[in-house]
């Protein structure tokens, strides 16, 4: 695991290099079926990952957010966001992230993770039994056992996973928590495993999304489900995902559950 840490983190100093050199208000982009944001600096990124990951480790297959080279039997998948926070990379504001893990296809499971700010020079990593590192320094989640005086965050709400935001908003309010939303998840959400953060829940179904995040807050502590409690699989889409200290989690599980949509929403 430390050789592929070693490619991961020059990988990640490569991605870095790309997204800044596009990172400006003049930041020009074009629009996806999906109707989110693309720009030259997310699709530059994908391509170097296909090209650096072929190069180094021809079997092992990768699934990107704008590309991805899947090979048949092979034991390891790359998981890339190029850049998490398009929008807000769009508009020339510094809320974005690259985001990378390797899962091991026979679960499904990430066993490292990489998620590197650019702008912040803050690079987070772990790896299966290892503990969790920002820049080298061990870190870890938080101790709360109330929602009092923490910080929370929410995705945007989707109903393409069954849920609504919401009454999570509400409920963690009441609680006197202060609940925020990032244009990137993944910038807020891995406060969690920084100790900043007490917990969040994300409403989208890519595991490229969320995959680093995963092995990341776990290593340090926390733990990381889908909306509904279960583990999933972050090769392929699943049901969002609840992040929290873990000390928190059963809790802010069952008010994310109060979002669960009917089929009459």
């Amino acid at each position: 695991m430390e050789k592929y840490l070693e490619f991961t983190k020059k990988l990640a100093k490569e991605a870095e290099e790309i997204a800044l050199r596009y990172f400006s208000f003049e930041v020009e982009n074009t629009w996806k079926e999906d109707n989110t944001p693309l720009t030259k600096a997310d699709t530059e990124i994908n391509d170097l990952i296909i090209q650096r990951i072929n190069e180094t480790y021809p079997e092992h297959s990768i699934y990107g957010e704008e590309k991805s080279d899947r090979k048949e039997n092979s034991k390891y998948i790359w998981v890339c966001d190029p850049i998490d926070g398009t929008m807000a990379f769009s508009c020339g504001l510094p809320l974005f992230v690259f985001s990378i893990a390797l899962v091991d296809q026979s679960n499904g499971l990430p066993v490292l993770g990489l998620i590197n700010d650019p702008v912040m020079k803050n690079m987070y990593w772990a790896y299966t039994g290892s503990g969790a590192y920002r820049n080298g320094k061990k870190i870890s989640v938080s101790k709360n056992d109330t929602f009092l005086n923490t910080y929370t965050l929410t995705g945007a709400s989707g109903k393409d996973v069954g849920f609504s935001n919401l009454s999570v908003h509400t409920l963690l309010g009441d609680q006197k928590s202060r609940v925020m939303k990032f244009p990137s998840f993944v910038y807020g959400a891995i406060q969690v495993a920084n100790g900043k953060f007490a917990g969040g829940a994300f409403y989208g179904k890519d595991g490229h999304d969320i995959a680093a995040l995963k092995i990341i807050t776990e290593e340090a502590g926390g733990k990381v489900t889908d909306l509904n409690g279960q583990e999933r699989r972050y090769d392929e889409n699943g049901i969002g995902c609840i992040v929290s200290n873990g000390i928190l989690h059963q809790e802010l599980l069952e008010i994310v559950q109060t979002g669960k949509l009917t089929a009459h929403d």
